[in-house]
């Protein structure tokens, strides 16, 4: 029999897991809330089921409950939530914050709920291409045995591969997450902008990245980082890194110390290499180190 669930923070995550648990008939969604109604209207739309409720206090109670806030605001959440005598013993209740773990839910536990975390590792920036492509999306998990036993099945029935993780792992974890996603955009967004500052229109640079970001990835999954690494820094051109350092810091220090955080890293792919000569690689060393204590 399909478990009943209440979700709290209706965004772009709650949404998009409500409509897919909805879809499944994995559980029967009852009550939906956000910090404006209109987005839990919203949300209850997009699910295609639940309703909208004003405050904490006009939900009922449910076997399962999701919670979505802003990381920030998931401690006072649990505490409001626990305040409010809705959960019973032997609830589950879960976040899918990737920074906290279901510790953080400790207010609800100690009423009696089990408490976990399931992180999916997705990028939820479009709620309703994700319901399409949610399917084989790994997923981290941990927290109670009770609650996980329920959660790692349920995740199962939308495709995802859930694997536990360690609580104290998670802060990496995420900053892992943050680099591969999150900074990947940040990173595509510095090169358009050392394009436009070569003299190209965004549109032309950036359908001239697409190619070549795709190989590079393609590259990288197929052969690993140590040996789909090229350009200057695999074969040890220190020249040519220093005069794009001293280009890039004229045009954004930022995105220089960007070039020469990333090429540090990937200094220690072209030794593992072990294609250009080490005398070469020091070189790039030196020109790496005197950017860092040019900007002292």
């Amino acid at each position: 029999m399909p478990i009943t669930l209440n979700i709290i923070g209706s965004g772009r995550v709650g949404r998009t897991l409500g409509a897919l648990l909805h879809r499944a008939g994995s559980c029967v969604v009852q009550d939906v809330l956000s910090a404006e109604f209109a987005t839990a209207q919203s949300a209850a739309v997009f699910i295609g089921a639940g309703r909208a409720v004003h405050r904490l206090g006009d939900m009922r109670p449910a076997g399962l409950w999701l919670l979505t806030p802003p990381d920030g605001a998931i401690a006072a959440m649990a505490d409001a939530l626990a305040g409010a005598d809705l959960v019973q013993a032997g609830d589950i209740v879960f976040h899918c914050s990737g920074a906290h773990p279901a510790s953080i839910l400790v207010p609800l536990a100690r009423a009696g709920a089990q408490v976990a975390s399931v992180h999916p590792l997705k990028s939820f920036a479009d709620p309703a291409r994700v319901t399409q492509s949610f399917a084989g999306t790994w997923c981290t998990a941990e927290g109670d045995a009770a609650a996980l036993a329920v959660l790692q099945p349920l995740f199962a029935q939308l495709g995802a591969r859930v694997v536990v993780i360690d609580p104290a792992g998670k802060t990496l974890y995420h900053a892992a997450s943050v680099l591969v996603c999150n900074d990947l955009t940040a990173l595509m967004e510095s090169g358009l902008r050392t394009y436009a500052g070569a003299g190209l229109d965004r549109a032309t640079a950036q359908a001239m990245m697409e190619p070549l970001v795709r190989e590079t990835l393609d590259n990288v999954f197929a052969l690993g980082t140590t040996r789909a690494l090229t350009g200057p820094v695999a074969r040890g051109d220190a020249a040519v890194i220093s005069r794009q350092l001293e280009a890039l810091h004229k045009l954004d220090p930022r995105i220089a110390d960007a070039y020469r955080a990333l090429n540090a890293v990937a200094l220690d792919l072209a030794r593992m290499q072990g294609g250009a000569a080490g005398a070469a690689l020091d070189a790039v060393a030196d020109v790496l180190s005197r950017h860092i204590k040019k900007q002292q």
